[in-house]
């Protein structure tokens, strides 16, 4: 039996290049996840993505993952053609530097919240440089097409858009799971790759001018809506004849994650005494750390059992200091003031929760 047919017919799948994918990928110590399944919601099906790879660094106390989701496809027959035009990078209708990431660190997603954050990070990953993975649309792509390569009679989108597809559900559902599913702490940040190997052909259009110029890589940003909310996406489609390189940019992107995210974290507790709202999003934690051992320093001092489920932080701007602050009468702060146990109780939970090392005292609140 010649067994050789089947070696040549599966060369014309795509297995072949997500195999090599998967290789360059481990070799440049990425971890890979292959074929991996997921629930389509939205047409109650079951989808596939061909390849999920990430990196992982240990930040402060927390891990950073640098995640590519990966579709392979290859066509020998066909070009994949991106019609496109002159792209306005301040079009105040559109979003070009999407960042999706996820983080159980409140302070890290009290961050990426803050408006202009998302550009911001665009900004200093080509600072930390990192060259093409983040780098601006040089067009707006508008419409894709399969194309045959040697009459150049176009076919349809269908596979350029099952890529795309696939890769925009896949991060969402990814992202979707992660809440459940990772309890340590933890930030994600997402990058989209459509990967072919066939040629990618540049379709610009100029007026009544349509100029074709053969390409390596291209910017895609992909508006959706998915579980009736409205977002937007990168895609990068890459020719196969750049990967090695490619790699070596989104290594850079890993090593640049690292530093940026802990740069957010660190600017999180800048100042954070003098900010109400972010002293709120921890205040429950310090609550925990102090609650338990103030009520047993008050009781030891003066015999009284005090609610302390409210005590609260703020900042006294003429004094410079942060006040603690509970409902009770006068005397019970007083006596907590030069208290050294007390004092030492509440400074060791201000530089836990908050990295706060400066003044503080205690205070009766005003219940009315």
């Amino acid at each position: 039996m010649n067994l050789e047919k089947y070696k040549t017919g599966i060369l014309k799948t795509g297995f072949v290049l997500e195999n090599l994918i998967a290789q360059d990928l481990n070799k440049q110590g990425w971890s890979v996840i292959s074929n991996k399944y997921y629930e389509d919601d939205f047409e109650e099906s079951v989808r596939e993505i061909d390849l999920l790879a990430y990196k992982v660094g240990r930040v402060q106390n927390f891990d950073v993952y640098t995640c590519l989701i990966i579709s392979c496809k290859k066509n020998e027959s066909n070009t994949w053609a991106l019609l496109c035009r002159d792209i306005n990078l301040k079009d105040p209708n559109s979003d070009w530097w999407p960042l999706h990431s996820w983080s159980n660190q409140q302070s890290i997603q009290y961050q990426l919240s803050s408006p202009g954050k998302a550009q911001e990070y665009y900004a200093d990953m080509a600072k930390l440089g990192v060259k093409e993975a983040l780098a601006n649309p040089s067009v707006e792509v508008f419409a894709f097409q399969e194309m045959n390569s040697d009459s150049g009679a176009p076919k349809n989108d269908k596979n350029i858009f099952g890529s795309v597809v696939s890769l925009i559900k896949a991060q969402a559902y990814e992202i979707a799971a992660l809440p459940q599913r990772k309890k340590a702490p933890s930030v994600y940040q997402f990058n989209l790759l459509s990967i072919v190997d066939a040629e990618l052909l540049r379709l610009k259009f100029t007026g009544d001018e349509i100029s074709p110029e053969l390409i390596t890589s291209e910017h895609y940003i992909s508006r959706y809506i998915i579980k009736k909310k409205q977002s937007v996406s990168r895609i990068r489609f890459i020719n196969t004849s750049i990967l090695k390189n490619v790699l070596t940019d989104y290594d850079r992107l890993h090593e640049a994650n690292c530093k940026w995210f802990k740069a957010t974290s660190d600017s999180f507790y800048d100042g954070i005494e003098k900010d109400p709202n972010r002293i709120q999003l921890y205040i429950d934690d310090f609550r925990k750390e102090i609650r338990w051992g103030i009520h047993l320093r008050i009781y030891k001092l003066l015999r009284k059992s005090i609610n302390l489920e409210d005590i609260s932080l703020k900042w006294q701007e003429d004094k410079k200091s942060l006040v603690v602050y509970f409902e009770a009468e006068e005397d019970v702060p007083s006596e907590l003031n030069g208290d050294a146990e007390a004092e030492e109780l509440v400074a060791a939970a201000l530089k836990k929760v908050y990295r706060y090392t400066g003044p503080f005292y205690f205070e009766a609140d005003i219940p009315f």
